[in-house]
C-alpha cells in the first residue's frame, strides 16, 4: 500500500482516536499518509495526543467539504457523529462523493445487531455503501467499556452510582482500542480477507451492572452502587435534570432496552481470532482508566 492515504473520519472520538493512534505507530506506517478528517482542525488539534500526518476540514452537514477533505483518499474510516441521524441528508451525498473520488475501502464503524434493525442511521449506512460497490468492512461492536468514561462518568465520579436502566441481565462489552486495532487491520491489509466483510465485535465476558459497579468499586477503592432504575426514571433524570436532549436520551434508552431483554449478552470469537490474543477485560480497562472518575479530575 506504499503511497496510500487513510482518512479518518471522527477522530477525536474514542475509536477515532485509538485508530489513528494505531496507524500512526503502525510497523509499516511510512508507505501511508494518515489525514484526520474534522470539523475545525484548530480546535482538534490540540484534543489529539497523538497527531496525524495532516488534517483536513470535513463536515458532513456541509459538502462543499468532501472533495478538498476525499482528495487522493484510497481508503477510510467511517465514523457516524451521534447527532447526525438522517442518513439521506448527511450520508448519502458523502457515500456518493466517496465513491466519485476514488476511495476504494471503507471501514464503516457500525453497531451490533445492524443487520436486523432497519431503523437505525447505521443499517441505512451500511446499505448505502453496499449499493455504492465500494469494498467495505463493517465493524459491528458491543457496547463500548468507554460509554463509562464519557456518558456515565459524573455519575460515577460525583455520585459514586451507576444509573443505568438495564435490570439485572448481562451485558457484552468491549473496550474501544480493541476496535481502533482490528479498525487498524482492516484499513491496512494488503490482502482481501477483510474486504465485503462484516464483524460482530465483543469482548470474551458478559456482566451485569452490579458486577461493573463492584469492580469498580475494587479499582476506586470506594463503593459504587448500580440503582437500577426504572425507564421512566432514567428518560426523567438524564432529559429533565442533565439537560441531556430528549433524541439522544431515547436512543440510550432503547439501547438498555435491548440490554434488559438479554440481547446485548452475547460472546462472539471475532475479536480474539482477528487480533490473536484475547481481548481487554473489563477489570483492565478499569485499572487503566482509575484517574477518570476521580473526584479531583
Amino acid at each position: 500500500m506504499t503511497g496510500e492515504r487513510i482518512l479518518i473520519t471522527g477522530a477525536t472520538g474514542n475509536v477515532g482516536a485509538e485508530t489513528l493512534r494505531e496507524l500512526i505507530h503502525h510497523s509499516e506506517k511510512s508507505h501511508f499518509e494518515v489525514i484526520a478528517g474534522v470539523r475545525d482542525p484548530a480546535k482538534s488539534r490540540p484534543l489529539l495526543k497523538v497527531q496525524p500526518d495532516r488534517f483536513v476540514k470535513l463536515d458532513f452537514a456541509d459538502t462543499r467539504t468532501f472533495a478538498t477533505a476525499l482528495t487522493g483518499v484510497s481508503r477510510m474510516l467511517l465514523v457516524r457523529p451521534p447527532e447526525l441521524a438522517n442518513v439521506d441528508n448527511y450520508f448519502k451525498p458523502f457515500i456518493e462523493a466517496t465513491k466519485q473520488a476514488g476511495v476504494r475501502k471503507v471501514t464503516f464503524l457500525s453497531m451490533q445487531g445492524v443487520e436486523n434493525n432497519p431503523v437505525t442511521p447505521h443499517h441505512k449506512i451500511e446499505k448505502l455503501i453496499v449499493e455504492a460497490d465500494l469494498e467495505f468492512t463493517f465493524l459491528r461492536p458491543s457496547f463500548f467499556m468507554q460509554n463509562l468514561c464519557t456518558t456515565h462518568r459524573d455519575e460515577i465520579r460525583l455520585r459514586n452510582e451507576l444509573f443505568i436502566p438495564a435490570g439485572n441481565s448481562r451485558t457484552s462489552f468491549i473496550d474501544a482500542r480493541d476496535v481502533a486495532a482490528i479498525a487498524a487491520l482492516a484499513l491496512t491489509s494488503q490482502s482481501s480477507e477483510h474486504f465485503n466483510r462484516g464483524y460482530e465485535l465483543t469482548g470474551s465476558e458478559a456482566l451485569t451492572y452490579h458486577e461493573i459497579a463492584q469492580i469498580l468499586t475494587d479499582s476506586l477503592g470506594h463503593p459504587i452502587v448500580y440503582r437500577k432504575p426504572s425507564v421512566l426514571q432514567f428518560i426523567w433524570r438524564k432529559w429533565r435534570k442533565e439537560k441531556l436532549p430528549l433524541n439522544y436520551v431515547l436512543i440510550m434508552t432503547s439501547m438498555y432496552t435491548i440490554a434488559r431483554t438479554e440481547k446485548a449478552a452475547g460472546i462472539m470469537t471475532e475479536t480474539e481470532q482477528l487480533l490473536g490474543r484475547p481481548p481487554i477485560t473489563f477489570r483492565q480497562f478499569a485499572t487503566d482508566n482509575r484517574s477518570v472518575w476521580m473526584r479531583d479530575q
